[in-house]
């Protein structure tokens, strides 16, 4: 076996996709886990929290009250998802609307019916 052989048997074939679970880069470090570095800093700005956390707060707040809102505005979300899905029938909306009115008492003026009266005719047309 030559050289070319062996350097083109240990490759990975081009086009062939990896197995259920292979990862491309095996050695690579665990999801979710952190460095040293930043375990020992997380450590460290607990205990600092601990010790000046509140009080650094109010500091903050009074001394320089534009950084206390920046820093505030960073926690929250930039983005809510809301999706409200809501089935109301006209008939239905039409009904507890008009009992929320008869609640407040803020009936509207109801409208004097009107009727038509008309008295049948016989046709003066004799059919043909």
């Amino acid at each position: 076996m030559s050289n070319a052989d062996v350097t083109a048997s240990k490759q990975r074939v081009v086009g062939v996709p990896f197995k259920p679970g292979q990862s491309g880069n095996p050695a690579g470090r665990p999801r979710g886990s952190r460095g040293k570095l930043s375990e020992d800093f997380l450590l460290d700005l607990r205990s600092a929290w601990n010790e000046f956390g509140v009080e650094a707060l109010r500091r903050c707040a009074t001394e320089e009250p534009s950084q206390f809102c920046r820093i505030v505005s960073n926690l929250l979300p930039r983005d809510i998802d809301v999706n409200v899905t809501a089935a109301v029938s006209a008939v239905t909306f039409a009904e507890n609307f008009r009992h929320a009115l008869s609640l407040l008492g803020n009936l509207p003026p109801q409208p004097k019916m009107r009727t038509i009266e008309h008295k049948a005719m016989t046709s003066a047309r004799k059919p043909a």
